[in-house]
């Protein structure tokens, strides 16, 4: 990748196409007994998305998310009203971008995840009510929150590093000469 805003965009975008899709899927009117599935099902569809998109950044195998989205998915088909799968949800996110794609100390892994997935998946809890709006509003504050990691936390260690200014380059090289002569 050529600039290190495009993950910052992809996933405020990932979060503002999850938030729409919420919206028109919340509009259908269904039976009450199937709704907690569906909404599970959108949930685990953005964190699938949001691993796949880790995984390509990172330049990771897709075999590496599989397990943990397989895990997701049983445990939402098995419980998806429970608050525990979205608990869930955040913990396989977190285990995802930090343990299998952006790997780092395991104390700053912790406090990085703390802040930033558990952080937002609070902020969303707190700030949100039972409407479909507020309901997608809240998905698009999460990956607003998500955005994070890529603009504070990272550690530079990331594939997807900026490019290199030309300016600087040209300037390396200018110096590079001057100290031949």
């Amino acid at each position: 990748m050529r600039s290190g805003s495009r993950p910052i965009r992809t996933t405020i975008l990932v979060g503002g196409l999850g938030a729409l899709l919420w919206l028109v899927v919340d509009q259908f009117p269904g039976w009450h007994w199937i709704r907690p599935w569906v909404r599970f099902g959108l949930i685990w569809l953005g964190t699938a998305c949001y691993a796949l998109l880790l995984v390509r950044w990172s330049r990771r195998g897709l075999a590496a998310v599989i397990f943990p989205l397989a895990v997701l998915g049983l445990w939402g088909g098995a419980l998806p009203p429970a608050r525990s799968g979205v608990v869930l949800a955040l913990a396989i996110l977190s285990w995802v971008r930090s343990g299998l794609c952006f790997p780092g100390p395991p104390g700053r892994v912790v406090v990085r995840e703390a802040l930033i997935c558990g952080g937002g998946g609070i902020l969303v809890q707190v700030l949100t009510t039972h409407g479909a709006v507020s309901g997608a509003l809240g998905i698009w504050l999460f990956f607003l929150v998500q955005a994070l990691f890529f603009v504070f936390l990272d550690t530079g260690r990331v594939a997807f590093a900026a490019a290199e200014d030309p300016f600087e380059r040209a300037r390396q090289r200018a110096e590079s000469l001057l100290q031949r002569y």
